[in-house]
Parts: structure tokens; C-alpha cells; sequence
């Protein structure tokens, strides 16, 4: 019988202040603990195995020292690729720069930069950061070979309009010969697949922040001594959401009332709300602060 070996999570997107869509939390700190609390619970049920984190930990590389110091108390300790979100302007030359990095200082980030044989029991662990080249591996024997990757990548349902074909996972497989399973971070759509001999999670985003994430269901992958990964699926049941109504009544930007009165003219029977707004942002002249909200609300 297999046994669970790490617990695999990616885009955390930590911030100190609540997106638009989740204002309606009381304390947006508790919330995102929610999740962070069920890892670790997790993490004790199955023999204190390790989390592999494939990027993302924080929504801006620049974090208060209130939010770090939030986030040394209540992030699991955890191995950890460095996703462009905890980059300077993505630029992994600059790391040292950064919220995440500090956390690797206090020693609640292990980054992998070499391939760990102590933090997996029976396996190696290699990281890709955010911009990185995935290079394949040759197989090892009773090893389990972890590709921890912070990099676009979707199968058919699972990506946004127009992805570009290069990040259809199929077109991975030769870079992920010689790993019995590959985590990828970046993609906040989640999805467990297998290709050629890998088995595959797209982790998909910890905390949901946004209105077309509202339905979606956030999941960890649990890594088997096989090699192979299950998805374990979170209670977000205390997740709390603004309607798309009240989002609107809570903005005050120019051009709002416009963009109000132009919606109500719109015939949306057949679209969704988030269809709706991309419509009329693409139709007409939006004010910068207007479209920065209504991208943020429904997810760019």
C-alpha cells in the first residue's frame, strides 16, 4: 500500500489587504489561514511529511513587514520555487530583494535550487522557478523524482481563450521524461493528469481572490512513495463573497456611473457577468482606475 510522502500546493497569493471580490471577509488574515490551517492538519495526519510550494507564496514580491511577519507565524514551513508574483519585476537575479526571500532567511522557505534528497523520504526534488528551462532526468530506481515547476501550462478546459499552444501540457512530455510526477504552479485553474510516465497536478490558486474563482474549488496534491499525486480537495465553505452588485456599489472611480448605466443596456442574457464586463471594456473607453478594478474583480 502506498504511502503519502509531501503535501504539494502552489499560488498562495498572500496579501494584507482583501481583493475586491473577498472584501466581505471581517479579517482577511483568518481567511487565508483557513487553507494554511488545513495543510498543516494535513501534514500531521499523514507522519509530518513536507509541503512543496511551486511558487506564488506572496501576491507582490514587496510585502509589508506586517505581512511577513503574519506569514512566518502561520505558513507551514515548506520547500519552495519562487513564482514571478515574489520576484522584482520578475527578475530571479533580484531575489534576495524580496518578502520571499526573507522568508528563506528565517527559515520558513527551504528554496529548492539543487536537487533535495533529505527533504522527500525516497525522493529528489528539482526546482524550476518562474522563467526557468524544465530539462529531463534520467529515471532512478526506487526514487521518486519531483519537478517542482512555477510555469503556464493547461490542458483542454482548463486554460484561458487564445493560451498559447506552447504551454498545452502534451507538448511538456519530452521535458518531463525521467520525473515520476511535476508540480506546476501559475495556471489558478487546477487539474490532474498524466503524461507519458508523469503523473501531473496544476495545483490551481490556495485562496481564491476573485469573482471567476468564486465556483472553483481550490485543491492540494497528496504525492504517493508510487509516484503518483491525488488531488485533496479544501473546505472553502466560509469563503465569503461580495455579489457582483454590491463590488459596483463599493467603487467610486470615474466613469462608474457610465459603465452602469452602458451595462444595463447590454443584451446579456446569453453571457455571464465576467463575459459582460471584458465586452464592454473592449467596446468602449474605460478609465485606467475603472478597468483596474473590474480586472481585478472577474480575473483580468
Amino acid at each position: 500500500m502506498s504511502q503519502v510522502i509531501a503535501v504539494l500546493c502552489s499560488d498562495i497569493h498572500l496579501s494584507l489587504a482583501a481583493p475586491v471580490a473577498r472584501s466581505a471577509e471581517p479579517d482577511w488574515l483568518a481567511a487565508q489561514a483557513r487553507p494554511l490551517d488545513q495543510i498543516r492538519k494535513l501534514v500531521k495526519e499523514h507522519g509530518n511529511v513536507p509541503v512543496v510550494c511551486a511558487g506564488d507564496v506572496f501576491d507582490k514580491w514587496h510585502s509589508s513587514p506586517e505581512l511577513i511577519n503574519w506569514t512566518i507565524t502561520h505558513l507551514p514551513k515548506m520547500y519552495a520555487i519562487p513564482g514571478q508574483h515574489d520576484l522584482p519585476l520578475h527578475n530571479i537575479e533580484d531575489i534576495r530583494r524580496s518578502a520571499y526571500w526573507t522568508l528563506v532567511e528565517v527559515g520558513t522557505i527551504r528554496t529548492i535550487e539543487e536537487p533535495w534528497d533529505e527533504g522527500i523520504d525516497g525522493g529528489l526534488m528539482f526546482g524550476y522557478p518562474w522563467g526557468s528551462a524544465i530539462e529531463p532526468i534520467l529515471p532512478k530506481k526506487n526514487k521518486v523524482q519531483l519537478a517542482v515547476i512555477h510555469d503556464y501550462v493547461f490542458i483542454r478546459g482548463k486554460s484561458y481563450p487564445g493560451a498559447p499552444d506552447g504551454a498545452n501540457l502534451v507538448n511538456h512530455r519530452s521535458r518531463l521524461q525521467g520525473y515520476n510526477a511535476a508540480v506546476f504552479g501559475d495556471n489558478h485553474d487546477g487539474f490532474l493528469t498524466k503524461v507519458g510516465g508523469t503523473s501531473v497536478l496544476n495545483c490551481g490558486c490556495l485562496v481564491r481572490r476573485k469573482s471567476d474563482e468564486r465556483k472553483y474549488k481550490p485543491a492540494v496534491g497528496l504525492l504517493h512513495n508510487d509516484g503518483l499525486i491525488e488531488q485533496h480537495f479544501l473546505d472553502a465553505s466560509e469563503d465569503k463573497w461580495l455579489e457582483p452588485e454590491e463590488i459596483i456599489e463599493r467603487v467610486e472611480a470615474p466613469g462608474m456611473t457610465e459603465f452602469l448605466e452602458e451595462l444595463n443596456q447590454l443584451e446579456s442574457d446569453s453571457l455571464d457577468f465576467c463575459e459582460v464586463i471584458r465586452r464592454y471594456i473592449k467596446d468602449n473607453h474605460v478609465s485606467d482606475g475603472v478597468k483596474r478594478v473590474l480586472l481585478e474583480t472577474i480575473g483580468g
